[in-house]
């Protein structure tokens, strides 16, 4: 049984960014929110709403995981949700 973690809200507004403004994934980590064409979206925006709901989903998504995150769009609105794992850091 599936659950449903984002609102049907938060699924309209990420179709509209894929459809709009090309999205091909976003990616969620310790370094915050990245987007394959992020220039492209927020030099369109003259507030930061869109920002606003992207760090809603991420919180949403983050505490379902327990992990980083990337979102990967495919063609029409499907995407695919992938944990990302930590690099391990070296002491010399």
């Amino acid at each position: 049984m599936s659950e449903n973690i984002l609102s049907l809200e938060d699924l309209k507004f990420l179709e509209n960014l894929h459809q709009k403004y090309g999205i091909d994934f976003l990616r969620f980590d310790e370094n915050g929110i990245k987007i394959n064409n992020e220039h492209i979206v927020f030099d369109d925006i003259s507030n930061v709403d869109y920002y606003n709901m992207l760090t809603e989903i991420s919180k949403k998504l983050k505490y379902r995981l327990n992990s980083n995150f990337q979102m990967n769009f495919s063609s029409g609105f499907q995407f695919d949700v992938e944990r990302l794992s930590s690099f391990p850091t070296f002491n010399d």
